[in-house]
C-alpha cells in the first residue's frame, strides 16, 4: 500500500520530469537559423571553391521490427542510425559499423532523428554522405541548439568507407564543410568561441582548418608553414562579421592541450591581440623609416622574427593563466552539465 504522503511528495518531481520532456520535444525542432552575415563571412574561407551538396532525405523513420531502435531513410545504400542506449549510438553503412559518440572534440550526444537529414557531397573523384542534425535531450534546448553534429562518411571507395565525426557552432550545420583551393578532399572549418559578450552571445571565433584524410582530420598547413587559421569577429550584435587571417589560435590551443570538450563552459577571452598578417606600407611608415638610421636587413629580419615569437609566447602565456584561473569553475560546470544531460530523457 502506498502512503498518501510519499505519493504526494513525488508528484512535483514527476511533473517536473514531464515538463522538461515536453520542453525538449517542443524546442528540439526550433533551432534558430544561422546569422546570414556569419554564413557569408565564413564562405570566404573557401575562396570561391564550390562543392555540390544534394539533400537526399530528411525522413528518418524507425523500424519497429528491430531493437535497439534503427532509423533509416528511403534512399538506396544509405547509412542507418542506431540508438544503442540512452547515451550511445552507431552508424551502419554497408558492412561497416561506426561509433557515433566518440570524436576528437569530445563526446557527441544522440542525434534528434526528427531534425536529422542526409546529404550527398561530391568532389572530383570523391563522394561523401553526411548525416547531420541537432542533438537530443539537453542539446535540443536553448543555447545548446547552436551545436549541430555531422557524421561524414567518405564513400568514395566501395567497401572501404571512412567515418568523420564533426560538429558545428552557431547553427551553421553543413556550412562548416567545403573545399579549399588545391584540395583533393573535403575540408572542415572548426569554430572555437574566443570572445563572449554574454553567456549566449559570441562576438569572435577562432577558425581552424582541417583536411579529411583517410587516417582522420588533420590540420591544413598554410603557405607560411604554419597551421592555417582565421578569425571571425564582429564588434557587437548589430555589426557584420569580418573574416581575417590569423597566425595564432591561443584559445583553441589551450582548450586542446587541456582536452576540454567542445561543449565545455566558455573561457575568458584572451586579452593579447594577435599579430597582424601584413601591414601595408604608407607615407607615415616611410617617413618613420627614413628618420631612423640604416639597419642591417638581416638583423632587422631577425629582430622582427624575435618580436613576433615573443608576442605569440606572451599570447599563449596569458591564455594559459586565464585558463588556470577557471579550471576549478569549469570542472564544476562540466559536472553539472553532465548531470543535467543524464536527468533529461533522450528524444526518440
Amino acid at each position: 500500500m502506498i502512503r498518501p504522503d510519499s505519493r504526494t511528495s513525488s508528484l512535483p518531481f514527476r511533473l517536473a520530469a514531464l515538463w522538461i520532456f515536453g520542453c525538449c520535444s517542443m524546442l528540439a525542432n526550433a533551432a534558430p537559423p544561422p546569422d546570414p552575415s556569419l554564413v557569408q563571412a565564413l564562405a570566404g574561407i573557401w575562396q570561391g571553391q564550390t562543392i555540390k551538396v544534394t539533400p537526399l532525405s530528411d525522413a528518418f523513420t524507425r523500424d519497429p521490427s528491430v531493437d535497439p531502435p534503427r532509423y533509416t531513410v528511403p534512399v538506396k545504400d544509405a547509412p542507418a542510425y542506431i540508438t544503442v542506449d540512452a547515451e550511445h549510438a552507431e552508424i551502419e553503412f554497408g558492412r561497416k559499423t561506426f561509433g557515433a559518440n566518440e570524436s576528437p572534440w569530445g563526446p557527441f550526444p544522440l542525434l534528434n532523428t526528427d531534425d536529422a537529414e542526409l546529404l550527398e557531397v561530391t568532389l572530383p573523384k570523391k563522394r561523401y554522405l553526411v548525416l547531420s542534425g541537432i542533438g537530443a535531450g539537453l542539446y535540443g534546448i536553448g543555447d545548446w541548439q547552436r551545436f549541430s553534429f555531422l557524421h561524414v562518411i567518405d564513400a568514395s571507395v566501395r567497401g572501404a568507407p571512412v567515418h568523420y565525426p564533426l560538429f558545428s557552432e552557431a547553427g551553421l550545420r553543413d556550412k562548416v564543410i567545403g573545399r579549399l583551393p588545391n584540395s583533393n578532399v573535403l575540408n572542415f572549418a572548426r569554430l572555437v568561441p574566443s570572445r563572449w559578450a554574454s553567456n549566449t552571445q559570441i562576438n569572435s571565433y577562432e577558425v581552424l582548418l582541417y583536411s579529411l584524410l583517410p587516417r582522420g582530420p588533420e590540420r591544413v598547413i598554410g603557405d607560411d608553414g604554419r597551421p592555417l587559421a582565421y578569425s571571425l569577429a564582429r564588434e557587437d550584435v548589430n555589426a557584420p562579421w569580418v573574416l581575417t587571417r590569423t597566425p595564432a589560435t591561443p584559445v583553441a590551443n589551450i582548450r586542446d592541450d587541456a582536452k576540454r570538450a567542445f561543449s565545455a563552459p566558455p573561457m575568458k577571452s584572451v586579452s593579447a591581440a594577435s599579430p597582424e598578417i601584413a601591414v601595408p606600407a604608407g607615407d607615415s611608415a616611410e617617413a618613420t623609416a627614413a628618420a631612423k638610421p640604416a639597419e642591417d636587413p638581416a638583423a632587422a629580419k631577425k629582430k622582427a622574427r624575435k618580436e613576433k615569437n615573443d608576442a605569440r609566447k606572451k599570447e599563449v602565456k596569458d591564455a594559459a593563466a586565464e585558463a588556470a584561473k577557471d579550471t576549478a569553475k569549469d570542472a564544476a560546470s562540466e559536472a553539472a552539465a553532465e548531470a543535467a544531460k543524464k536527468a533529461i530523457p533522450s528524444i526518440r
